[in-house]
């Protein structure tokens, strides 16, 4: 994988840090336009087995990557802590040989690539790197810089330094996925001037991350019988924006005050129906 989950923990003090800014950086809420029309596109849906992800404690973590042309990337065997992860291509082509088990996620199906194999990927392909610590060579053969959308789980436990990811621990332990099949699903969003996704409640069993690829959005917590509009903290491109459990009657509202389309990438995990869940111990 890209290894840059790195960049993406790093975004996780963001929202944190913002928030006890405010008021200086947040921005009340402008008119939405309940009519605006956002349009959805599925970039893929990809499968992450049982039998590869690490048990708990764990997190889950999304980030983007790229590659510019000539690029290459070495990873020796055992530089991540276990884990399972993947990556959808959005712009670009790379190739990528891994030592342990690899999957190519085609149009036509999936790929079972041998260990030591170079493989390509292409946009809309994912490839999945099923046993993520071993060694691995990325590189960008062509004359336009890559990216991608990547995502997967990582243990949490020492020595792993992975203690941080956009689903946290806590929230990790709690959805209930760990031990399953798992279906995360990537959509593109776009939202245009003066819009808003519908307003809801985050769901700990289906958690959902967001990645701005173009524009800024807003995020606000809309409360109950609040009688001023809700400040909102600003994310801007290639800002990622964690898994927020809300306290009961809240719901979480992500907007568009430019006067340019919004573009998110949205990240969506659920459980498959192909492996038996594995019994956690519920937090207090």
């Amino acid at each position: 994988m890209w290894r840059l989950w790195l960049r993406s923990i790093a975004l996780l003090v963001i929202l944190p840090m913002l928030l006890g800014m405010a008021p200086a950086l947040a921005q009340e809420a402008t008119p939405i336009s309940p009519s605006a029309e956002i349009t959805t596109e599925v970039l893929a849906t990809v499968r992450l087995p049982a039998d590869a992800s690490p048990p708990l404690p764990a997190v889950f973590d999304v980030w983007l990557g790229s590659l510019v042309p000539g690029e290459e990337l070495r990873f020796e065997t055992g530089a991540a802590p276990p884990s399972i992860a993947a990556d959808v291509m959005l712009v670009g082509e790379y190739t990528v040989r891994s030592e342990g088990r690899l999957q190519v996620q085609h149009a036509a199906g999936l790929e079972e690539v041998p260990p030591g194999t170079v493989a390509t990927v292409r946009p809309g392909e994912a490839v999945i790197y099923v046993e993520n610590q071993a060694a691995q060579v990325l590189r960008n053969p062509g004359d336009e810089t890559t990216q991608a959308l990547g995502f997967g789980v990582f243990s949490a436990a020492p020595p792993s330094e992975i203690t941080q990811g956009l689903v946290r621990q806590e929230d990790w332990e709690r959805s209930g996925l760990a031990g399953q099949d798992l279906l995360v699903r990537v959509e593109r969003l776009t939202l245009p001037p003066g819009s808003s996704l519908p307003a809801f409640v985050p769901d700990v069993h289906a958690p959902r991350i967001f990645v701005v690829a173009e524009g800024v959005a807003q995020w606000a917590i809309l409360a109950p019988g609040r009688a001023t509009p809700p400040a909102a903290v600003p994310f801007r491109r290639e800002q990622a924006i964690r898994f927020q459990a809300l306290r009961e009657g809240e719901q979480l509202q992500l907007r568009n005050d430019e006067d340019r389309p919004l573009v998110l990438l949205q990240v969506t995990v659920s459980a498959g129906d192909a492996a038996t869940p594995v019994a956690t111990t519920p937090l207090a």
